[in-house]
């Protein structure tokens, strides 16, 4: 039986990952922080992986000395570990690089065949963000490593659309520019298949979206109309987001980061070749159940 190690286990996307290669009948081992938040959903649908997951290993990525043998007897790495909200305590280089850097030395002191790794769709146009530079560093080291890789760039994910709904349902919506830019977000369980497919296969570089291509403001109005309210709409025009931003940079690089990206992709379109079944409209109703 193939044996695999997934980072970021309890993040929305490792979550189906772990889900995806048992179902596959891979033994899988899984590195998390806490084994309560294992044992327990995600908040945006997707599975408990305490009872999926082979093995638990609990560790901090950041910290190299608790990684001795994490890779031991393993084939494929799987990580999409990342920082996903500021934690005013690690930068983004010190999770989305440093600890996956981490992982990549013991993966090679352990010989392990492959590594698959989650980075962003369309990064070459977005390297002013330190967050995407911390991204790409690694993707450097991956490739320098030695070990058979694969790169998975999604567009964006269906949780982070779940925005939309909360401001929906808190009866403000903002709105970067015109909201005419268009996307393909992906399902998490959809992804999933995508990242195992890499990990069986050949591609070194998979860019992947969903199978629906949406515009934001079609997105927010989507959310708007499953909530059944009408948000009042406030439109902040792409040089005042701007400007935003930069003041940003003066409070806290993380915050920056995340307001550059948000920024960053209201100007541009963000779709890629697109993947999988799962409808976003399905996804915000059963979010809206969830939290009725």
């Amino acid at each position: 039986m193939k044996k695999v190690l997934v980072a970021g286990s309890t993040g929305y996307i490792g979550r189906y990952v772990v889900q995806e290669f048992k179902n596959r009948g891979y033994w899988v081992r899984a590195l998390v922080r806490s084994v309560e938040k294992a044992a327990k959903p995600g908040a945006h649908l997707e599975p408990a992986i305490a009872d999926l997951a082979d093995e638990l290993v609990v560790a901090e990525a950041t910290n190299p000395k608790t990684l001795t043998g994490l890779c031991d007897d393993i084939e494929i790495v799987f990580s999409s570990l990342g920082m996903t909200r500021p934690d005013f305590v690690h930068s983004s280089f010190d999770v989305d690089y440093h600890a996956n850097l981490n992982i990549l030395r013991e993966a090679m002191k352990a010989k392990v065949r492959k590594f698959v790794y989650i980075s962003v769709f369309n990064a070459h146009n977005m390297m002013e963000i330190e967050n995407i530079q911390a991204h790409e560093k690694f993707v450097d080291e991956l490739r320098a490593s030695g070990l058979e890789y694969a790169i998975v760039r999604p567009t964006g994910y269906f949780s982070d659309m779940a925005q939309f709904l909360n401001m929906a349902r808190n009866g403000i919506m903002l709105s970067l520019g015109e909201g005419d830019r268009k996307s393909n977000p992906i399902h998490g369980a959809d992804l999933a298949k995508v990242c195992v497919d890499a990990a069986e296969g050949d591609n070194t570089n998979i860019d992947a979206g969903g199978p629906e291509i949406f515009t934001y403001r079609e997105v927010a109005e989507m959310a708007s109309d499953v909530v059944k309210k009408s948000p009042f709409t406030i439109s902040v025009p792409i040089w005042v987001a701007d400007g935003l931003t930069a003041v940003t940079g003066f409070i806290n690089r993380d915050i920056h980061d995340i307001a550059l990206f948000a920024s960053t992709v209201s100007k541009n379109d963000t779709v890629a070749p697109q993947y999988g079944t799962h409808k976003l409209r399905a996804f915000f109703e059963q979010m809206a159940a969830k939290n009725s």
